[in-house]
């Protein structure tokens, strides 16, 4: 540490957060500063780390947040960085992906510590632990897993405070809402939930919470979403994995914010099964200002969607358009189109699919390029750890790699996902870029689609967020 420097002890850092203000660092940072430790945060999804070169200099504990795929490879070459700025700070990686990819991440270096589950109590324990001197690589703070010490993920419930968001950059920096009408607006985002009491298996957040879920208090969900308001932000995304895990805790919030902010949208994201079971909240949810509704379709394959165990079914899938037609509040499923049990013939049947239902605007062209990961821990090992097409872990990516039995497969899966990439940064509208995609899905069986013309919109855009969803 710099002797005289008012350069923060402790350091967090989020690499990538679905284009949102990180959560990952606004709550753990008002967990340390409560304890009186000095620690500040960069979001590197809009913020240069050359910009911080002194600060990680100074700095004794750098927190990295991995709470998805994309921000872990992320997190290495931060992680190479900040080692080689100062090779004396202690680096800990936190979130579900850092739990899972825990041994490749200490066993390299990239970290001395990882935390998951339920990260912010374990953090204040660490930072403790740094910068009084006393750390043990084989006796770390409950809740720390190092070379030398195993540690589970913590789930002990945890007494939430108000995420301190003051002096993470603006909400300008990140994505906004598009409403209806195509006007862009200031967008933040909150959690009113952690965890899931669901167990998708080739969800991430099943091996860490392994079916459990904890209740964020309604005051403290309303004080983050009044300061971000007080910001400027005029859309909230509720970012729980499933909004609707504890539906009444979901009502009292929606009723509260609608309450003190009439004027506030909101977004939330829901199991099918959820949409089926709670369809009578979702009148009230769109009075209140509900603008969209993400759920996981995946795929129209009643054999995957077992595997999967997701809990619903093609039918479901079928009745859930149904209701939110009724409701009148736009769907935006998400995929997972390329597995090792679907075919070509379940790809086809998805495209008819979202062009007969009208959901093209409503589903970014990055999901029909997605592709199943499989990381450390998965569920799916349990069933599949000896399936043939299942080959060794690719540490280094985090994910074991697979081969699809069809080569067909693996050679569309290509073909998408580089054209899919490429219309990112060239902003090609989804109605072009969907009958690319269903050129290309024809060809591999030899054949031209059956539609000669670009996709019509039958209706205005759909409201959304302005960055496409990666996991």
């Amino acid at each position: 540490m710099c002797v005289g420097s008012n350069l923060p002890e402790v350091l967090l850092i989020s690499c990538y957060e679905l284009g949102h203000q990180p959560f990952s660092l606004a709550s753990p940072l008002r967990f340390l500063r409560d304890d009186g430790i000095n620690a500040a945060a960069i979001d590197l999804a809009v913020e240069n780390l050359n910009d911080y070169e002194e600060h990680i200099k100074c700095t004794c504990l750098v927190l990295v947040s991995v709470r998805m795929h994309n921000a872990l490879r992320l997190g290495v070459t931060v992680s190479k960085r900040v080692r080689a700025l100062n090779p004396q700070t202690h680096i800990c990686f936190y979130g579900d992906y850092a739990g899972l990819n825990a041994d490749y991440l200490c066993e390299e270096q990239y970290a001395d510590s990882t935390i998951s589950g339920e990260f912010e109590p374990a953090i204040v324990e660490l930072a403790r632990a740094v910068l009084e001197d006393s750390f043990k690589q084989n006796r770390p703070p409950s809740g720390v897993r190092t070379r030398q010490s195993v540690a589970k993920p913590v789930l002990q419930r945890t007494s939430f405070v108000v995420p301190a968001r003051a002096d993470l950059p603006q909400f300008g920096s990140y994505a906004r809402f598009r409403d209806g009408q195509g006007e862009l607006h200031l967008a933040g985002s909150t959690e009113t939930t952690r965890g899931c009491k669901y167990v998708c298996r080739h969800c991430p957040v099943t091996p860490v919470y392994q079916g459990k879920f904890f209740v964020v208090p309604e005051d403290v969900v309303i004080a983050d979403i009044r300061n971000q308001v007080d910001q400027g932000v005029r859309h909230i995304s509720f970012s729980d994995p499933d909004f609707l895990n504890g539906p009444s805790h979901a009502r009292r919030v929606v009723a509260s914010m609608h309450a003190e902010f009439p004027e506030i949208t909101f977004d939330f994201t829901a199991r099918i099964p959820h949409l089926l079971k709670h369809k009578h909240l979702l009148p009230e949810m769109k009075i209140a200002g509900c603008a969209f509704v993400i759920s996981a379709l995946e795929t129209l394959n009643d054999d995957v969607l077992d595997v999967l165990e997701k809990g619903h079914t093609k039918s479901d899938i079928i009745q859930v358009l149904g209701v939110m037609k009724k409701a009148q509040i736009p769907w935006r499923p998400s995929l997972l189109p390329f597995t090792p049990w679907a075919t070509l013939d379940d790809y086809l049947e998805l495209l008819d699919f979202v062009r007969d239902n009208d959901l093209v605007q409503n589903i970014d062209p990055v999901q029909f390029s997605l592709r199943l990961l499989i990381p450390p821990g998965s569920a799916l090992l349990e069933q599949h750890a000896n399936a043939e097409w299942l080959d060794d872990l690719d540490a280094a990516n985090f994910t074991y790699k697979w081969s699809h039995p069809d080569v067909r497969m693996e050679q569309l899966w290509s073909q998408i996902n580089t054209v899919v990439r490429q219309s990112q940064n060239e902003d090609i509208d989804h109605s072009k870029m969907f009958s690319v995609i269903e050129e290309l899905a024809y060809a591999m069986i030899g054949k031209i689609p059956p539609f000669t013309r670009i996709v019509s919109q039958k209706r205005p855009i759909p409201a959304g967020l302005t960055e496409s969803w990666f996991c």
